[in-house]
C-alpha cells in the first residue's frame, strides 16, 4: 500500500527537462550542423556542444538565444509535444504532474515552467533560488515582468533601486529597466515569476 502510494507521487512530481535531448533533436530535424546552429544563434560550437550533452547548464541568454534561432517557443525547447497528457487542453492547461525543470546558470538556481505548451506571450515560472543564488543574466525588452514572493527573502534590484522582499510580497516592473534578483539569505527562495517581453530583446 505504501509502496503504491509513493509510486504515485513521484509519478505526480514534476521532471527534469532534458534540454540537451530536447535541443539536439530540434537541430538535427531542421537539418542543422552544430556549427550552423551556432552561429545562428551568436554563441561558440562549444556552448552548443556543451549544452547538447548536458555538461553545461544553459543561461537565460543562451536558452534564448537557441530557441530563436530554431524559431520554436520556449516550451518546445523543454519538452517534446508527446509530452503533455491532454491534446485538447494542452495548448492552455498545464498539469502540475507536467511541469518541466531546468537548471539554469552555474549557482544552482532552477525554474520550474508553469506555462502550457506552445507559443504563449505570457510566461510564467517559478523559480528557486538556493543561498546565495541569483540571476546572473536577464531578458530586457518591452514589456513588463511581475512575480511573488512563495518562500524565503530575495532582493530585488530594479534601476538603481533596491528592495528586500518576503514571503507574500509582489512586484511588477517594465522589463526595459535593467534589473536582477538574488537571495542573500541562508534559506531557499522560491518565486512566482511573471513575464511578458516582446522583441526585440537585449541580451544581458
Amino acid at each position: 500500500m505504501q509502496r503504491t502510494q509513493l509510486s504515485k507521487k513521484r509519478a505526480a512530481e514534476p521532471s527534469h527537462a532534458d534540454v540537451g535531448a530536447r535541443l539536439r533533436a530540434l537541430r538535427v530535424a531542421q537539418g542543422l550542423s552544430v556549427n550552423e546552429l551556432a552561429m545562428r544563434a551568436g554563441v561558440s560550437v562549444g556552448t552548443v556542444s556543451q549544452v547538447e550533452r548536458n555538461k553545461a547548464n544553459p543561461s537565460v541568454r543562451i536558452l534564448e538565444r537557441l530557441r530563436q534561432a530554431l524559431a520554436v517557443p520556449l516550451a518546445t525547447l523543454l519538452e517534446a509535444d508527446d509530452a503533455i497528457s491532454d491534446p485538447v487542453t494542452g495548448d492552455f492547461v498545464r498539469k502540475a504532474a507536467e511541469r518541466p525543470i531546468f537548471e539554469v546558470g552555474k549557482n544552482g538556481m532552477q525554474k520550474e515552467l508553469l506555462s502550457p505548451h506552445g507559443e504563449h506571450d505570457l510566461k510564467m515560472m517559478i523559480i528557486l533560488l538556493p543561498p546565495g543564488a541569483g540571476s546572473e543574466e536577464v531578458l530586457i525588452g518591452v514589456g513588463e515582468k511581475a512575480g511573488l514572493v512563495l518562500e524565503g527573502t530575495v532582493v530585488l534590484n530594479v534601476g538603481d533601486r533596491r528592495a528586500e522582499l518576503r514571503t507574500g510580497d509582489s512586484f511588477q516592473f517594465k522589463s526595459t529597466v535593467p534589473h536582477s534578483v538574488r537571495n542573500e539569505s541562508g534559506k531557499t527562495a522560491r518565486l512566482l515569476w511573471i513575464m511578458n517581453t516582446q522583441p526585440p530583446v537585449v541580451h544581458l
